[in-house]
């Protein structure tokens, strides 16, 4: 590599991780509108999802009742909607959730990684007013052919109408009901009823559910596909084994407290920032080199983060951030530490670089494949605060490897066309003398 093409790449990785850096921690509105409406960039730690215990959570008590008061299944009802609930919040984006019973007749919903007013809306609205749906052939609703019992799956949607979007909610019926639910649609107007109200006025036409099962409930107060989701989460939580009512709301402060979150945030970035010292007193040019691989690292793994599902942080999922840095400081060390004793026998530095890469790639491979392991069996742990360890145990490892054996190696390439015999530079020295 010629010193020349060295210094542009080094110039464009710069700009690269001035952008990326920005991604990271930047919130910002675009100066541009989308039909009229201005929307808004949310950074990557924005978007990481924290746990019960570091970020605020939402506590909603609901009396469950059934439908005949008589019930002898009671307890088998209450668990079947337990499990349904959590079903239907985490399908919407939500996974710190919880849904346990409350005294005789609840059942607690709790929701982490509530950030804003705007979150606790969204929760709350999310189960709503919970409504029966049923459908008839006659107007008052009286005699319905088919209730909730008898459907599949409720899925809000949208497709583009020669330019226009149209939003609806898709409604499957069960396959043993699909042919007799479709042939009552032929020769009747259908009528679907959310709660006490007829959803759609006037009717739906003949044959509005399709030979396979399906109908579709469009309606003039869909404007988004958000009110479309709603309309369908309603009828969800409707479909449920019990009914739901809501009887309180209350939010929650994270154990650790309101600011836990952010504190820890803070005693991370002390010790990367310190860490970053450390490394170029001790190593002066390649310090900073690997300063600038270590803020890739950062980069990488927070996009990550907030980018799996799955994964929310709480204080043991920073206590696998810490863990997982050290490592990889310590590959470094271990790297750096093997190529000074090259170079004191008299080996030229990118000789003895590369002969200490070589050295120590099993160590650095065992090293993250043993923290890997143990993120992975955390996943399978039924606490939440474990798998949260798991989570990032399990994916910073992948991002530490690619950081010192692809992009490490390449920046030691780029910084060996430009010096590749002064170990001086690097804080080595020829015959054992270290500084």
């Amino acid at each position: 590599m010629t010193k020349k093409r060295s210094k542009s790449l080094f110039v464009l990785f710069a700009i690269i991780l001035v952008i990326c850096l920005i991604a990271c921690f930047v919130n910002f509105t675009y100066p541009f509108s989308v039909g009229g409406n201005y929307y808004s960039y949310s950074s990557f730690v924005s978007n990481i999802k924290l746990g019960e215990d570091v970020g605020n959570s939402l506590r909603l008590v609901y009396r469950a009742e059934a439908e005949n008061e008589a019930a002898t299944n009671y307890n088998n009802l209450r668990t079947h909607t337990i499990h349904s609930l959590k079903d239907i919040v985490n399908s919407e984006g939500y996974k710190d959730v919880t849904v346990t019973e409350y005294g005789e007749e609840g059942i607690v919903l709790t929701v982490g990684n509530i950030l804003s007013e705007e979150d606790k809306n969204s929760v709350i609205s999310l189960v709503g007013n919970p409504a029966t749906i049923s459908f008839s052939t006659n107007s008052d609703g009286k005699d319905p052919f088919t209730k909730y019992e008898n459907i599949k799956s409720v899925t809000a949607m949208d497709y583009n109408n020669q330019g226009k979007m149209v939003y609806f909610v898709d409604i499957e019926f069960k396959d043993e009901y699909k042919s007799e639910i479709a042939e009552i649609s032929k020769d009747n107007t259908i009528y679907v009823f959310l709660g006490n109200n007829s959803f759609i006025q006037g009717g739906l036409s003949q044959g509005a559910i399709t030979e396979d099962g399906r109908i579709q409930l469009q309606s003039s107060t869909f404007e988004s596909l958000l009110d479309a989701t709603t309309v369908a989460n309603q009828i969800k939580v409707g479909m449920l084994s019990l009914q739901l009512t809501q009887i309180q709301c209350d939010e929650i402060t994270p154990s650790y407290g309101r600011a836990a979150g952010v504190w820890l945030s803070v005693a991370l970035v002390v010790f990367a920032v310190a860490a970053f010292a450390y490394l170029i007193v001790k190593y002066k040019q390649l310090g900073w080199l690997t300063s600038f691989a270590m803020l890739f690292f950062a980069v990488i793994s927070l996009f990550l983060l907030q980018s799996i599902p799955l994964v929310h942080i709480n204080f043991a999922g920073f206590i696998a951030m810490a863990l997982c840095l050290i490592v990889l400081i310590d590959n470094f060390l271990d790297t750096f530490e093997t190529a000074k004793k090259y170079y004191q026998a008299d080996k030229k530095l990118s000789i003895a670089i590369k002969m200490a890469l070589k050295d120590c790639l099993s160590k650095t491979l065992i090293s993250n494949a043993l923290v890997m392991l143990v993120g992975f069996a955390c996943l399978f742990m039924p606490s939440l605060a474990i798998q949260s360890f798991g989570w990032v145990a399990f994916v910073l490892p992948i991002v530490s490897v690619f950081t010192t054996q692809a992009l490490m190696r390449l920046f030691l390439n780029m910084y060996l066309a430009l010096n590749n015999e002064d170990g001086k530079k690097c804080n080595f020295h020829k015959g054992g003398k270290n500084a």
